[in-house]
């Protein structure tokens, strides 16, 4: 799979195996500063709440995104945090 394909949902690729739509579900779960480590420990459970198991790439890539368009920031530590919303 290209990075462009999973980048973006399209006919062959379901939302939630998009990288999009894992970037938004990893923006819920960064309302408190958390490590990539931690990150991945919640989504990697069965009771995730998130309809696939994205691999550990994935997950780094949804991460880059956010980061790329500023809705997350460095919360020190090597923690991550969700920017605020105005």
């Amino acid at each position: 799979m290209s990075i462009r394909t999973a980048l973006i949902p399209h006919k062959h690729v379901r939302f939630s195996d998009s990288i999009i739509g894992l970037s938004g579900y990893l923006r819920q779960l960064l309302s408190e500063p958390r490590t990539l480590d931690e990150l991945w420990a919640q989504i990697d459970r069965d009771s995730s709440g998130w309809k696939s198991r994205p691999s550990f790439t994935h997950m780094v890539l949804a991460v880059d995104v956010l980061y790329a368009i500023g809705a997350v920031q460095q919360a020190g530590d090597g923690r991550l945090m969700s920017e605020q919303l105005p």
